[in-house]
């Protein structure tokens, strides 16, 4: 399997780097604010248990919502996940009714296990998603009966290469450190179209910061776990490129043109997790509480204003006997359930969301550690309130996790 496992991750994370930048990553209206929306795309099994982790043990997975869950992996086991997903959104305001569709790729990760005493890990992710399209707004010309067009789109996002280390400073304490640096740009084009003329502007803007982020994971009566997980501040410079150009029957004008122009820079917040994990008769249990203080960065966003962020999440795995010689007896079954209060409110009303999810693990091998991990989302997010949208969204994960022993010397020739 080691020789599998290299080149499918040098292909997979050149593909990963191309496509997270080309694609798009949601259908979402409110990607159109600020930086888009915040990914919630994960490993295999995070993804199935309702999106989380701060107190997951990983002795076979990969874990990134708390870097100490490293140092769990077992000794001298190396780790892969690579993950794709499809979304379906159907979009609702004013009594109207849109589908949405987008598909990409989720994580591009791995992590290993040297000694059993410290864990390190590597991956590639989007952090933020924009894919929006207002099309046909209409609007009278100052002074006149006649009228115009506007359509605006945007895509893109920032994507996320994070570096983990975490060590075991006693045998039921672990702790980790995480880098992060984020990088991506978001593709504006607004065209303003009258009767005898077209007015096109496109708005590349560029991001780029990097975070540190700390966590701990503490065990006790060998079937509590205590996380917590700490992501510093920071501040996300930002660039961008316009051209704007006017179309008439006089031939094409530029109206504007310029690289490299300062604009305001974008906060990230201090985030907060705790969470608490429990196991019986192979039943795992799970539940954690998520906040960013978005209100203390003092940013607004035209129409809208940064207020404090909460996410509340269970969830639950069950495997009927991991060492069981019946394939079936070794499928891991997960579900779990997500509330996020949103970071966002507008005219008054936060644009949250909730969400339910269901999956599998199916092992790929007996005794490898390696799943082909499925799952699927079903949620809400905004409504029908004031001027807002209303979005039904369903998520369908597809992970694979390759797990193997490395660098063990042979017992025999």
């Amino acid at each position: 399997m080691n020789k599998i496992i290299i080149p499918l991750y040098v292909l997979m994370l050149t593909w990963a780097q191309i496509s997270a930048q080309t694609n798009n990553l949601t259908g979402s209206p409110y990607s159109l604010f600020g930086i888009g929306v915040e990914s919630t795309s994960n490993t295999g099994r995070n993804s199935g248990m309702g999106n989380l982790g701060v107190a997951l043990e990983s002795s076979s997975q990969i874990n990134l919502h708390n870097p100490a869950s490293f140092a769990t992996i077992e000794k001298e086991r190396f780790v892969l996940d690579l993950g794709m997903f499809t979304e379906t959104q159907r979009i609702s305001s004013g009594g109207r009714d849109e589908m949405r569709f987008a598909s990409n790729f989720s994580n591009v990760s791995l992590g290993f296990n040297g000694n059993g005493k410290y864990g390190i890990g590597l991956s590639l992710r989007p952090a933020t998603s924009v894919g929006y399209a207002l099309i046909g707004i209409e609007s009278n010309i100052e002074g006149s009966n006649e009228q115009f067009t506007t359509n605006i789109t945007g895509s893109g996002g920032l994507n996320e290469v994070r570096l983990d280390y975490s060590r075991k400073l006693t045998p039921n304490l672990n702790a980790g450190l995480k880098f992060s640096y984020f990088f991506g740009s978001i593709d504006e084009t607004e065209a303003i179209i009258a009767e005898n003329s077209r007015v096109s502007t496109n708005d590349v803007s560029y991001y780029s910061g990097a975070t540190f982020g700390i966590g701990l994971q503490y065990k006790f009566l060998d079937r509590f776990n205590f996380g917590l997980n700490l992501d510093l501040p920071t501040t996300l410079g930002g660039k961008q490129d316009t051209n704007s150009l006017k179309f008439s029957f006089d031939g094409i004008t530029i109206l504007e043109e310029s690289t490299d122009k300062n604009i305001e820079d974008f906060k990230l917040p201090l985030r907060f997790d705790i969470g608490f994990s429990t196991t019986f008769n192979n039943f795992l249990l799970s539940g954690e509480y998520k906040s960013s203080l978005w209100s203390t960065t003092n940013q607004e966003d035209g129409v809208g204003k940064y207020v404090d962020q909460n996410i509340f999440a269970i969830g639950a795995e069950y495997v009927i006997n991991p060492n069981s010689l019946k394939y079936w007896k070794r499928i891991n079954f997960r579900g779990g359930l997500n509330y996020n209060s949103g970071y966002l409110e507008i005219d008054g009303y936060k644009v949250d969301n909730y969400s339910a999810a269901f999956g599998i693990g199916l092992p790929l091998g007996r005794k490898a550690g390696s799943h082909l991990n499925l799952s699927y989302n079903i949620g809400n997010r905004g409504s029908n309130s004031s001027f807002l949208v209303n979005e039904n969204f369903s998520t369908l994960n597809i992970n694979i996790t390759l797990s193997s022993i490395w660098f063990q010397k042979r017992k025999y020739n």
